[in-house]
């Protein structure tokens, strides 16, 4: 059992610095010199680890991860890991690995991502609500706060023309429903069940599919295509019971984040249309559906280990 979890505590760090893009490597520009105060706490290679480096390393790792470096044992193998995969960096480079094209492109995707991230979190805005915003949506839309219970039933795809093909097929064959769902439906905890939901009340859906699904008036009713973050559903009306209407009091909080989050994802989509329309961009279509798809490589059995198993 110790030696299971000594490989799993090495592997943990490992793999942590190696995802976080931050896997320690040489140069050859000397390593700064510790602040005055820093404690070393190892040295290897000409080179100094001080309890600063530690911190900052630990930082990178995972809440989980960090938890598991409570003894000195496992700091221990924690520091002989860092400086192994220091060692084998540098040896790399040394070999002009840093220069290799494959590893170069890599680099470069994993640049880019990381940027794209970065432009994604620029271009989320929290948009400006006022009460009477909240109110007038209140107002509009007395069917979402009716306080009614439905039992409904949905198809989950990835696909929005997946989901679009289904829906046509249920406008001819409505009966269908059920048997649809359990034969193109991902989520596999009502797939089984022909897509049922059971009950519920407002407040406990995705926003967009809430909407939708309450307005939905007769048993039998189909909803169009809804787009939720889980992807594109088709909702079936099973059963509604009516209840007391809620208050504005009930639900402006709701009301508020529901609203927040769609602004957001309004505005976002309006930026990334802007991005694409002054790219000018132009597609050639039959181009595309020519271009080859290469196989995917052979998955070898076992993974190679990694330093320290």
């Amino acid at each position: 059992m110790e030696k299971i979890s000594r490989r799993a505590i090495v592997f943990v760090c490992f793999a942590a610095a190696c995802a976080s893009g931050n896997a320690p490597s040489e140069s050859s520009a000397p390593a700064p010199a510790p602040a005055a105060d820093s404690v070393v706490i190892a040295t290897y290679a000409g080179k100094r680890f001080t309890d600063e480096d530690f911190r900052r390393e630990v930082q990178r790792l995972p809440p989980r991860a960090r938890t598991q470096l409570a003894t000195p044992e496992r700091r221990r193998q924690f520091l002989d890991n860092y400086i192994l995969n220091a060692l084998l960096a540098a040896q790399g480079q040394a070999q002009g690995y840093d220069r290799d094209p494959d590893i170069v492109r890599q680099v470069d995707e994993l640049r880019q991502r990381l940027i794209v991230q970065r432009m994604m979190r620029d271009y989320q805005e929290t948009p400006e609500l006022t009460d009477a915003d909240i109110k007038a949506y209140y107002d509009q839309n007395p069917g979402l706060f009716s306080g009614a219970q439905i039992h409904a039933a949905h198809i989950l795809v990835k696909d929005e023309n997946l989901a679009k093909r289904l829906r046509a097929e249920l406008d001819a064959a409505p009966d269908t429903f059920a048997d649809l769902a359990k034969a193109n439906s991902v989520d596999t905890a009502t797939a089984a069940r022909g897509g049922d939901l059971g009950f519920f009340g407002q407040g406990r859906m995705a926003a967009d599919f809430e909407r939708v699904a309450f307005a939905l008036e007769k048993p039998g009713d189909l909803s169009p295509v809804v787009h939720t973050p889980f992807g594109y559903h088709i909702i079936k009306l099973i059963e509604r019971k009516e209840g007391p209407a809620k208050t504005f009091d009930e639900v402006k909080d709701r009301i508020r984040a529901a609203l927040t989050n769609q602004r957001r994802q309004d505005l976002m989509a309006a930026r990334l249309d802007k991005v694409k329309a002054e790219a000018k961009i132009e597609i050639d279509e039959e181009a595309l559906a020519k271009a080859e798809i290469p196989s995917a490589p052979p998955q070898p059995d076992d993974a190679p280990q990694r330093p320290g198993h």
